[in-house]
């Protein structure tokens, strides 16, 4: 398996010719990783212009300044010190607030003649419940894996809402499986779509329960190293 910015896939599923859409896509470290490791066509989508200005210097990467909603027109978006996080909802008295132009996915699937997405990774910090809520079925039919950051850790969304939206994938015939640890609830989570991945049980079961535990092993281990390292080094 692959992990790219936090957001963890099947890189096996990917290829020169795979296409990429990366919604909220901030500085272009996701979009620009993968269109150098697997040579795919990605389009970045992010309203901020500050960040959107940074995104043109990527070969591989179609920049689209516009935050995808679930409706088409112009929305209030808030732009914070930390730009990872900012959003259409206001979370601290410092975000500066900006007007951006929304378009729902499927419409700018059509007017780029994007007729499938091998990948799809949604980091939109809570606006995802309402925009997959908004699209029809026969559009993920059509998407091979959704890497997504679901923000029920943070309190934006809610569990109740990722178990619905769970329950839903599984009966589009798509896999389900978080990688988090148990207090950060899903904040990296992948659909993958049976009908479009080779995906067996064995390997999804490893996945879901043994590559997720190994990985959480790892974060402990280079968090112990880290502490290590502080209490072994030198004073000056």
């Amino acid at each position: 398996m692959d992990r790219v910015s936090g957001h963890t896939f099947f890189g096996r599923f990917l290829r020169e010719n795979s296409v990429v859409v990366d919604l909220g896509a901030n500085m272009g470290a996701f979009s620009s990783q993968m269109a150098r490791k697997f040579g795919c066509l990605c389009f970045a989508i992010e309203p901020n212009p500050e960040c959107f200005a940074g995104l043109k210097n990527y070969e591989g990467v179609v920049p689209i300044n516009l935050a995808i909603a679930d409706r088409e027109g112009e929305m209030r978006f808030y732009v914070a010190n930390n730009s990872e996080a900012s959003s259409f909802v206001r979370t601290s008295q410092s975000d500066r607030e900006i007007v951006v132009r929304t378009m729902r996915l499927d419409a700018l699937a059509q007017r780029h003649g994007i007729g499938h997405i091998d990948l799809l990774k949604i980091d939109i910090e809570g606006a995802e419940i309402a925009l997959l809520d908004s699209l029809p079925d026969v559009f993920f039919r059509r998407v091979g894996q959704i890497a997504i950051e679901f923000h029920d850790f943070c309190g934006l969304i809610s569990r109740e809402d990722v178990a619905r939206v769970e329950r839903r994938f599984e009966s589009l015939g798509f896999f389900s499986i978080t990688f988090s640890k148990a207090s950060h609830g899903h904040e990296d989570h992948l659909f993958v779509n049976r009908n479009r991945c080779s995906l067996g049980h064995v390997e999804y079961l490893t996945a879901r329960y043994i590559t997720r535990n190994l990985w959480g092993i790892a974060r402990i281990a280079r968090r112990w190293g880290g502490r290590w390292a502080a209490a072994t080094a030198p004073s000056s």
